[in-house]
């Protein structure tokens, strides 16, 4: 494991209840489906490459408060691309994960973040928003 799916496995470890979510990676075949769409979409190579470090690490990752990502292999991934250019990469509940003008977002349906502290310009980053989201709903 390189050092940004290492950090991405201690903070999905670190997760309030992550014991009772298993950490399941991608098959080859799941992120060669995903690289392929990603690339022919024209995708940014460095999102694509933080999302498949996600998918080598945890697939369809979910966990019951904030996060919930979507299988590398799911087309949902790519539905507001057309239109908006952005990736729908996960959801849970009323929240919303998603790559949008550049950052890595935590909003909702009808919004890409809550403000600006809820985006980061990178996959690590947006993983420790939900987690201090998940700690704030539990203190």
């Amino acid at each position: 494991m390189n050092q940004n799916q290492l950090q991405i496995l201690k903070l999905l470890e670190e997760l309030p209840d992550s014991s009772d979510f298993e950490l399941v990676p991608a098959t080859s075949l799941q992120i060669t489906v995903f690289k392929e769409r990603a690339f022919t979409k024209k995708v940014p190579e460095n999102v694509i490459t933080q999302l498949i470090e996600l998918y080598k690490v945890a697939d369809g990752y979910v966990n019951h408060m904030v996060i919930g990502f979507i299988n590398c292999d799911d087309e949902t991934i790519f539905e507001w691309w057309g239109v908006y250019q952005e990736l729908w990469i996960g959801q849970r509940d009323l929240n919303t994960l998603r790559w949008a003008n550049g950052t890595f977002c935590l909003g909702d349906a009808s919004s890409t973040s809550d403000d600006e502290s809820y985006e980061s310009p990178t996959l690590v980053g947006l993983i420790e928003i939900c987690r201090n989201e998940m700690l704030r709903a539990i203190d």
